[in-house]
């Protein structure tokens, strides 16, 4: 219950930030243009030096060498248990059960730093089978290449088990979303947000449309994904969700806003998220938005297609004396909208495409002045009592989502 508040808490901050940080760039776009994917740790325990096979592991997941090439958004902690002495990582092995001494090496991958996750993402024998599964899946390439189509938001429907209630879900989610692709508008791009490279692509080109991708728990080439998907909020494993489905949209790099939980899967909060994601970025900074990155192997850099270079002009360099970043921009985020096919991802992999029809600044102060000083303290305490005041909100709109 907590996570749905803390969840729907964030996405009111966000849309209530300063304007200063805002940017007409929708949350979608600027996310996908913009932000790179935060990267998880994996922590591989072994004894005594590792195999040439699984030397040749870490190296796939994380590249060596000045011109390495990494693809995976993973880094690579081994851990020798016959030297080790940090006693976080020691904590964290002790934590492993019995099947782990015995199947060493072992790994086990962290969430991201800024995630809300109580715990490791997933753990298992470290070798090439399960590498694989980690690193990518058929349901994880098809998200990727949707957006990269130009879909605004995938939505993963994360089924329960359950077929009539995993059905209907997917029932209101396609029929919702579709409904959405006509009546949601991009939002009006400023001209400034094409001059400082917040949108590099022609205005005329965003569009709206969403996808909707079914992943069944019981598909053992999307197991490391599920596990992804349940680890996005500290909640999300309860007893009390057991055996409903769950739909999650994932947008940018391969980004999940937050979970709805089977009743709390309705028009209103798959509208209220849409329209989020689709909507004028109102704060350019990552780490001030929701959302939680998941492991890909999507060569985002290489794929998206920067179409449109708007004339721009070449800053003039400064002194150390004069450096005081006139012109320096944040991350910023991104709204849009769109629908196209729902493909059903099932065990084993194959897809099964359903009925879905559709179609993927701020400039910084020179000096902060008293009076912007004064300001940004009276900022400050409006955000805290509005924080105060979302919680109540929340807590009453919880019962509704989940």
């Amino acid at each position: 219950m907590l996570t749905r508040t803390l969840s729907l808490v964030a996405v009111a901050l966000a849309l209530h930030s300063t304007s200063a940080l805002a940017c007409s760039v929708p949350v979608f776009r600027y996310a996908l243009e913009q932000w790179q994917a935060d990267s998880l740790q994996l922590v591989v325990f072994h004894r005594g030096e590792l195999s040439a096979e699984h030397q040749a592991l870490v190296i796939r997941i994380e590249p060596q060498g000045l011109d390495a090439k990494y693809v995976a958004n993973a880094w690579v902690k081994t851990v020798d248990l016959d030297e080790a002495q940090n006693k976080e990582l020691l904590a964290l092995w002790e934590q492993q059960d019995d099947e782990a001494a015995k199947a060493l090496p072992w790994m086990v991958l962290l969430p991201p730093a800024k995630s809300m996750a109580s715990g490791p993402v997933l753990s298992a024998a470290f070798n090439q089978a399960n590498v694989d599964n980690l690193l990518d899946s058929p349901a994880r390439k098809e998200m990727a290449k949707r957006i990269l189509k130009g879909d605004s938001v995938v939505w993963i429907l994360l089924e329960g088990g359950t077929k009539d209630k995993d059905d209907a879900a997917a029932e209101i989610l396609g029929s919702e979303l579709k409904r959405l692709e006509k009546v949601i508008e991009p939002p009006e791009i400023d001209p400034k947000d094409i001059a400082d490279g917040s949108l590099t692509i022609d205005p005329e080109e965003l569009k709206i449309r969403f996808s909707l991708v079914r992943v069944s728990r019981g598909d053992e080439k999307e197991s490391s994904f599920v596990n992804m998907l349940l680890a996005t909020e500290p909640d999300l494993r309860d007893a009390e969700f057991d055996g409903q489905p769950m739909a999650l949209p994932v947008f940018g790099r391969a980004r999940s806003l937050y979970a709805l939980i089977g009743k709390g899967i309705n028009a209103e909060t798959i509208e209220d998220a849409s329209r989020f994601l689709t909507g004028a970025c109102q704060c350019t900074i990552k780490a001030q938005n929701p959302g939680v990155d998941l492991l890909t192997s999507t060569e985002w850099d290489k794929h998206i297609d920067v179409k449109f270079k708007p004339d721009t002009a070449i800053p003039t360099l400064v002194g150390l004396g004069g450096f005081e970043k006139k012109d320096e921009k944040p991350e910023t985020v991104v709204a849009s909208e769109t629908l196209s096919t729902a493909t059903h991802v099932a065990p084993g992999g194959s897809t099964e495409e359903a009925s879905v029809e559709g179609p993927a600044e701020e400039s910084a102060a020179e000096g902060p002045s008293p009076a912007a000083v004064a300001g940004n303290i009276s900022n400050t305490i409006f955000i805290l009592f509005g924080v105060l005041a979302l919680v109540v909100v929340g807590v009453s709109l919880t019962m509704g989502r989940s």
